[in-house]
This record gives structure tokens, sequence and C-alpha cells, in this order.
């Protein structure tokens, strides 16, 4: 329905006081003055009113794509600019007002207000708009509000184009680029003191030692063999190619609320970091991701092709969309499919249909509306084939779903004993575990105390990064009162304390499995931990 402009309710409200006095003070010429300007207010309104479908049959087009960046992917908090064209196939000059988005959760848009965009007849414009994204992922700009100015400018009518537009940001750290000088230099120091040592590699013998399974036979040291009654092998100690294994915690507490600062957002960043320091010392790195399951694997690897995949599965972690993690029964999903289609397409699938029908219809929408997107044909964990599509949609179109939480911490802690066991599994040589998790809502099992022995007891190193700080806690709104604020502060400061006090919970089990603990506050880069987790001799 159209609405009044600015000038139109002036006008309105200056007629209607005119006819109002004319009528009190029996002056005649007054109150027919002011009637027949509300007359004419009331029929640009009437005028203005079939005018949506007006352009939709004249097909008024609205078309945007993303500008190409000049290098390099696009990283959280940059601006990412949007070409828009619009074509006027009508006969007559179109005023418009500048766009008004309907954007996924993480984008910013400042809509500069006021602006007006004029079309000529048989003509097109074009102009450019900025979003910000505000961390790694997949953001959908679903499509765009603009009102359509009515006769002599009285009306607006409002009009919304409905083209889902999808800008994929990579985090900030990843690269397959050549690190800087001072990046190499670091990364190289956190190599130093991790040379390996392989058997028959290398110009200087450094030891003989008993043969293991899957040492080559050709390096057997057969005389020292016969002189000591057992197999031996030469060893030398060579500067080698190291396995990295990093274990993400992807669980419901690692998320927040605030998109961008949360902590799953921070260690997505640090496993971009690590895949550039691989691409530059040429290690090999892995990655399984836990809930209370195993999320997502990615077995140990190097070159660009790999990296990159490993961090687009991280990147995956923002958008988890599975039935047995995610807060949210059929009933639920097939309801907030339909809002999207209703406030999107203007259509209902509820309206008049039963439940199966409602998921028939909204499966044949699904598939007109996704052809061809990638993201559809990622795997989904659900029950039945129209439930995976609803949920794949729902992360084709970065519609969010509740993640589903443990407050006992069992499910968590069984996850990250699958997570351990998958880092380590089918490893010939002695490989680098982190632990990137904030440690909230994690029993400490046997069955985690003894996954962890066992990796220790293969001559893994195992460490944890644990994501905890004031950083985390989100920003403080600008708007509070001083008794909003003081508030605020003592929950935090609630918060803190109770962190504190896991933090020190888990340091002393973890202390007495041989497994170090650092805190991340969300400001130390990649390397630091890369350097304190160093292989050692082995």
């Amino acid at each position: 329905m159209p609405s009044l402009s600015y000038s139109g309710r002036v006008i309105l409200a200056g007629a209607s006081a005119l006819a109002l006095g004319g009528v009190l003070g029996g002056v005649a010429p007054l109150a027919l003055a002011g009637s027949a300007a509300v007359t004419g207010v009331a029929l640009a309104w009437v005028i203005a009113s079939p005018m949506p479908r007006r352009m939709r049959r004249t097909r008024l087009e609205f078309s945007w794509w993303v500008l190409a960046r000049e290098e390099g992917p696009r990283r959280p908090d940059e601006p990412v600019s949007v070409r828009v064209v619009l074509r006027n196939p009508t006969g007559e000059a179109l005023t418009l007002s500048t766009p008004r988005l309907a954007l996924s959760a993480g984008v910013r848009y400042t809509r500069q207000r006021g602006a007006r965009i004029e079309v000529g007849p048989h003509s097109a414009v074009s102009f450019d708009l900025q979003v910000r994204p505000t961390y790694a992922g997949r953001h959908v700009l679903h499509g765009a509000w603009m009102t359509l100015a009515g006769p002599l400018g009285l009306a607006w009518v409002p009009l919304y184009f409905p083209n889902p537009l999808v800008v994929e940001v990579a985090p900030r750290g990843f690269s397959t680029r050549p690190m800087t000088a001072t990046l190499r230099a670091t990364a190289a120091s956190a190599r130093a003191g991790r040379s390996v040592r392989r058997a028959g590699e290398g110009p200087e013998l450094r030891e003989l030692r008993e043969l293991r399974p899957g040492d080559p036979f050709r390096r057997i040291a057969w005389t020292a063999s016969a002189r000591r009654g057992r197999l031996l092998v030469r060893e030398t100690e060579d500067e080698s190619q190291a396995t990295r294994v990093l274990v993400l915690d992807a669980s419901a507490t690692m998320r927040g609320d605030e998109r961008g600062r949360a902590r799953i957002d921070h260690a997505i960043e640090l496993v971009a970091q690590a895949a550039r320091a691989s691409a530059s010392t040429g290690d090999r790195l892995g990655l399984v991701a836990f809930d209370r399951r195993v999320v997502t694997r990615v077995d140990p690897g190097d070159g660009a092709a790999h990296l990159r995949a490993l961090v687009a599965s991280a990147v995956e972690l923002r958008a988890v969309v599975d039935e047995d993690l995610t807060d949210v029964d059929d009933e639920a999903l097939v309801e907030t499919v339909a809002r999207y289609f209703r406030e999107q397409e203007g259509v209902d699938a509820l309206r008049g249909n039963t439940a199966y029908e409602a998921r028939v219809t909204m499966l044949r929408w699904i598939e007109r509306a996704t052809e061809g997107d990638a993201a559809m044909k990622l795997p989904v964990r659900a029950a039945d084939p129209v439930g995976r599509a609803l949920r794949a949609f729902c992360r084709a179109r970065a519609i969010p779903l509740p993640m589903r939480h443990d407050p006992s911490g069992a499910a968590k802690s069984i996850g990250l004993m699958h997570a351990l066991r998958a880092a380590g599994q089918g490893a010939r040589e002695a490989r680098t575990v982190m632990v990137l998790t904030d440690l909230d809502a994690l029993a400490t099992t046997d069955e985690l105390r003894l996954t962890v022995g066992a990796l220790r007891k293969a001559r893994h190193r195992v460490s944890v990064v644990a994501l905890a700080g004031e950083r985390f806690i989100g920003t403080v709104p600008a708007d509070l009162t001083k008794d909003e604020a003081s508030a605020r502060a003592a929950v935090e400061a609630l918060f803190l304390e109770e962190e504190r006090a896991r933090l020190a919970r888990h340091r002393t089990w973890l202390a007495s499995a041989g497994v170090p603990l650092q805190v991340a506050n969300g400001t130390e880069p990649m390397i630091h931990w890369l350097k304190r987790a160093a292989t050692p001799r082995v």
C-alpha cells in the first residue's frame, strides 16, 4: 500500500485544518478550498495504489552484482562494492528512493537517506552501494526495498526486488601467497628445534635404532644388526615436514550472540593463519571440528589446493544446519522457511495446505530458487530428503538456526574424545595436535583422559588453546542508561569470574595429563601458538 510523502502529509494536515476552520468559522470558500486540497491528496493516494502492479506488469528491472576485487579475496570489515542497475521500460520518468537492503545477519549497510534516483523514460541508471560483512563466511543480500514517487510526489509506493545476492568472505589471515619476511622469520622460529629424525635420510648419521613398522628395509644397517643380534636402521636428523592437526570446537558455547566477535570467528581466523604459515613452511596441516560428534574432518596435507579446502571447511562451520546439532524440529523448520518465502516472494506455502503439502510446495520452490547453487550440494544430516533440502536452503540463504546446547557437558566431552582420536588416527609420524576451545560445558570424563593419554603415548604432542577473556563478551551498547551499564558490568564480572574458575579447573587435569593450557584473549596471532606448540625432538 502507498504511503503519503512528507509533503503529502503537510498538505493534508494544512488542508484539513483549513477545511475545519472554514466549517467552524462559517467561511464557505475556505472550507471548499480545504476540502478540494484534501480530495486532491486522497486522489493522488488512490492513483498511486495500482502502481506496484503496473510496475510488475511493465517489468521495472532491478539487477545488481558484486564488483570484482582487484587483489585477493574479500575480508571481514572491508567494504564490498555492489553495482545496481535500474532499467525503466515505461514511457514516463520515475523517481525512486535509495535502496533499503534486506541483509543476512553480519552485514552492515549505511543507507544514504533523503537521496533520490531519477530514471528517465526507456532508459537505465546505475549506481554503487557499499556493504561491510563482519565475519568470514557466506553472506546474502536478499533483496532491496525502494519507494516510487506517486503523482506530484504526494505519495510513495513501496517496491521490493527479491534478487538474492551472495557475498563470500574469506578470513583475514588466510593467503596461499608467501609470507612477508617478518612472518617468515617468525614461522621459522616456530620450526626451531623441530627437526625430526628420519631413517636413512640426510647426509649425516645421527644414531642407530631398532627397526619400527614402516621403516624401509633398504635402510637397515646389516653389519650393526648382525653385531647386536637385532635389526637396526640408520637414522639421521634433518629438517622435516611436520604434521599439525587443529581440533576446533564448533559447539553452541563458541558462537555467542554478536557475529564477528564470537569465539568461533576468532578460531576460524586462527585456522586461516595456521594455513598461511603451512603454505610458507611446507608443513602438513589437518582439521577436525567437533560438537557432540565430529562435524568436519580434513586429513593432514599440504599444497595451496588442500589449504584452501581446509579453510573453506572451517568457514562452513559458521553455518551448521544438521538436525542433530541444531535445536529446531521439523515443524519449526517448515515455519522458518515458509516465513522466508512469505517475506521474500510474497507467497505463503502454509495457507490452505496441510503440513505435507506445504513441505512439498516449498521443496519445489527451493529447487527453482537455488538451481546451480553449490551450497545446496554440501552434506546435511537430516531424517528425510525434504528436511535435508530445507536445512540446506537455510545454509544457502544464510538463515541462522539455533544450536543445540548440552549444559551437562557430557555430549561435548564425547565429541572432543572422538575428535582427538580422529586427529591421531592413521598417523605414522608424531603430530602436533592443538585444540581450540572455550572449555565451556565440557565434562572431564575418564574416557577423555584415556584418549589424551593414548595420544601422548603415541608420541603426539597435545596442547589446548582456550579462547577466553573480555574480548569475547561483546561490545557494550552506547545507549545504555547508567543503571543498565552498571548491571551489565556486574554480569560481565560474574561471567569472567566463572570463566577463570573453569580455566583453573581444566588446567589442573590437563597438567596431570602432560598437556599445556594456553589462554588466548583474541589478540595473539596463530604464529604465537604455533611457536609454543613446536614439535620437540622425538
